[in-house]
């Protein structure tokens, strides 16, 4: 293993980017589910896809929660699985698509922000509709932040998890002001 050279290509099917109402928005009323925003995102994932496949690496798939309803998504990662030996894990990133708000009545996304008792419910219900679409639970999972509490549950209930990103540099200090606040404000 001393001269191995791992690297894990991870790309999301991100059907509702957490930004998107900031960024693509431009003072339109919100639709979450507009068709350009869900195809738009989609043809980036599969650019990402294509352009691995291309170079002959493999790569993990993050479902998202919103990707799980999407049935092209799950179709391209059953497939990639299938034809290239692609991971299909589960993000908790993904949150704030329809299915989620109506179910749980609110337009918060970030899995950390949320109580240890409601973290627990949208995990299950995550992993629920994941087990759902493929038959499997994932082998891996992640978040921009998730808590050792959080960490342990999904570990003890979904043994199948053998990795978990369980923080994202790049959001550094970001993650606990609830993502793209002002940088100032920031200790």
């Amino acid at each position: 293993m001393e001269k191995t050279f791992v690297v894990n290509i991870i790309h999301r099917p991100e059907m509702v980017p957490e930004y998107a109402e900031k960024v693509t928005g431009q003072g339109k009323a919100e639709d979450i589910g507009r068709k350009a925003l869900l195809t738009e995102s989609l043809d980036i994932f599969k650019f990402q896809q294509e352009t691995a496949h291309k170079n002959g690496l493999k790569t993990t798939i993050q479902m998202t929660y919103a990707s799980l309803f999407n049935e092209e998504a799950i179709e391209i990662a059953k497939e990639h699985h299938e034809k290239y030996g692609d991971e299909i894990a589960l993000s908790l990133l993904g949150l704030p698509c329809k299915e989620f708000r109506e179910k749980y009545k609110t337009k918060d996304f970030c899995i950390w922000m949320f109580s240890m008792e409601d973290k627990k419910s949208i995990v299950d219900d995550v992993f629920g509709k994941f087990f759902e679409c493929f038959g499997f639970y994932p082998e891996s999972t992640g978040s921009y932040y998730m808590d050792a509490e959080l960490t342990n549950y999904i570990k003890e209930k979904y043994p199948a998890v053998k990795c978990a990103v369980a923080t994202c540099w790049e959001e550094g200090p970001k993650a606990y002001h609830t993502c793209n606040k002002d940088r100032k404000s920031v200790v």
